[in-house]
């Protein structure tokens, strides 16, 4: 097979670039690095590398470029450097004069670097995420040499602002006492945490993956420092940490569910204690303080909302159902995601984490995938994509990225109805990310005109989810609901409610309500048919039997309320 140098000299002469790209070694990285630490000429540099491996990667084909290892080597140290911007922001790191050292050398440590590339998502700010990890690695070279999954896992958390719902919604937003320790202050807090043995699980045995879980947090340091001292005997007594926090049983009986007592401090929750979300938030951050992976849902069931945890029992096994009431029938819990900020449920986190992809085929999915996003104009991007999905088929984000390439390059529509059923097919075990699909899948076909076919599909989801999943089944119904109104088929849309209405009664809680019940009335209220709203809370009184006290039942009332005060 010819080699990378050999081809290189083939296209010598319609590339002029003082970077020859040839072999990929230790060697040759650091002496690219030792002679270009000006980033001015970083952006030249990019464009070069770029036209000379297309040149490679034509000559090769897409196989056997991507099994060469100075292909592959190239291709990484060019995603990298495309990283860096032409020009940084103001008071950026990136726009101070020893950055490009640090950037350079972040690059030559092979382990922080590999763990950074193939951990990067399509939702991540890919730049300011390598900007922050090279901030931390200024501040603690060593440090970040022996926890490089912590200090990746930092770069991947706190490349974007948390959102303005962050924790949850049971607490207003300028009471969370979020601020602006720096991250390199909030790793080397870890670390020290690490090393006086504060910390129930290693973060040197803990992957990026698992630890944006515990970094997952913008409160102040002294916060976490307190929570430390609280004595623990293994990560499965957080369930008894959960009910040690009083529960605000007033706070129900007066529809207080807004937190009333000012700044959102553990300090606080501990002595005033609250509802479950406050009992949650308590325990994941006591969790999160001892270097625990924890995470907190929020879900709906026959009496309403609760919160309940999943979190690391022991190095590589999760638990998803501290303190989640069997009895309540909970459909499903949704959590944020800290690395993209969108929101799984519970079961793809359990899905995920007994399907994780391993760690070659993660790899070999984000250089086709890298090489993607170097070139999302070119022939061969969709291409890379497809690749990406065989090589690493339980890799979610790949598949998120190939859909979004077809939704960007205006695919034709019998190519995207194709990719969502290999979507499908893909995940059928995880009715989740199945529906996802399906969702996207019954859309095309709604837009084809394939009605009989979009009929049968709803139908067969409907009877597939019914019993357990009946939240997909509430979803569905609300979409078909919403576009029959927005086209202004009330009629149609009326007989869609009643229909539901009576094929959910048995499932009748917070996710019909929420969901179907309370969104149908207040759009009937704005368009003036009172008459329709009337009749669905009719219709909601003969399916609702909630709990006196609980937040369903004064949102029941409260709606009804609003119905019976407005005129016919």
């Amino acid at each position: 097979m010819a080699t990378l140098a050999f081809l290189f000299l083939l296209s010598a002469g319609k590339v002029v670039s003082e970077t020859k790209i040839g072999t990929w070694t230790k060697e040759n990285r650091k002496e690219w690095w030792s002679g270009h630490l000006d980033p001015s000429g970083w952006p030249a540099e990019q464009e070069s590398i770029r036209t000379q491996l297309r040149s490679i990667h034509e000559r090769l084909g897409t196989a056997k470029a991507f099994t060469n290892r100075h292909f592959v080597g190239w291709l990484r140290h060019l995603k990298w450097l495309s990283l860096f911007p032409d020009e940084p922001r103001d008071g950026s790191f990136f726009a101070k004069p020893d950055a490009a050292r640090s950037f350079a050398a972040v690059a030559m440590e092979d382990d922080v670097f590999t763990l950074f590339h193939d951990h990067l998502s399509p939702h991540d700010d890919h730049s300011r995420a390598a900007e922050v990890l090279c901030r931390i690695y200024a501040a603690h070279p060593k440090d970040v040499r022996e926890y490089p999954s912590l200090a990746v896992a930092m770069a991947l958390v706190f490349d974007q602002p948390f959102p303005k719902g962050w924790p949850h919604a049971f607490v207003d937003p300028d009471n969370v006492p979020a601020n602006n320790t720096p991250p390199e202050d909030r790793f080397a807090f870890i670390v020290k945490s690490a090393r006086e043995e504060k910390l129930m699980l290693d973060p040197k045995r803990l992957t990026p993956a698992e630890l944006k879980f515990v970094i997952d947090t913008p409160v102040p340091l002294d916060e976490l420092a307190h929570l430390q001292k609280i004595k623990l005997r293994s990560p499965r007594a957080l369930e008894d940490l959960f009910t040690l926090i009083p529960y605000a049983q007033s706070r129900l009986g007066n529809s207080d569910y807004l937190w009333p007592h000012g700044k959102y401090h553990v300090f606080t929750i501990q002595k005033k204690g609250g509802l479950c979300v406050d009992q949650a938030y308590y325990t994941a951050h006591t969790a999160k303080a001892k270097g625990i992976p924890s995470i907190v849902f929020l879900g709906q069931g026959v009496s309403g909302a609760h919160a309940w945890l999943g979190y690391v029992e022991r190095y590589g096994d999760w638990a998803f159902d501290l303190a989640k009431f069997r009895q309540e029938r909970y459909p499903v819990g949704r959590a944020y995601d800290p690395q993209t900020w969108r929101k799984l449920t519970d079961s793809e986190c359990e899905f995920l984490d007994s399907h994780q992809v391993s760690s070659t085929a993660r790899a070999k999915a984000r250089n086709l995938m890298s090489w993607a996003e170097l070139n999302p104009d070119a022939e061969f991007t969709g291409a890379l994509y497809q690749l990406a999905r065989r090589e690493a088929p339980a890799y979610v984000w790949a598949w998120e990225a190939g859909a979004k390439h077809l939704a960007d390059t205006g695919a034709p529509l019998e190519d995207r109805l194709e990719f969502w059923i290999d979507w499908i097919k893909a995940f059928e075990r995880q009715k989740d990310l199945a529906f996802r699909g399906r969702k996207r899948h019954l859309a095309l076909l709604e837009e084809a005109g394939k009605q009989s076919q979009f009929e049968q599909e709803i139908d067969k989801l409907i009877r597939e989810n019914r019993a357990k999943r009946f939240d997909l089944v509430i979803e569905v119904a609300a979409e078909q609901i919403l576009v029959k109104i927005d086209a202004g088929n009330w009629e149609a849309a009326r007989e869609s409610f009643l229909k539901s209405m009576v094929r959910l009664r048995s499932k009748a809680g917070g996710e019909l309500f929420y969901r179907l019940v309370e969104p149908y009335v207040t759009l009937c209220l704005e368009a003036g048919r009172t008459d329709l709203a009337r009749e669905a809370m009719v219709q909601a009184g003969k399916s609702f039997e909630a709990r006196p006290g609980s937040i369903l039942h004064r949102d029941l009332r409260e709606l009804s309320a609003l119905v019976n005060a407005r005129k016919s």
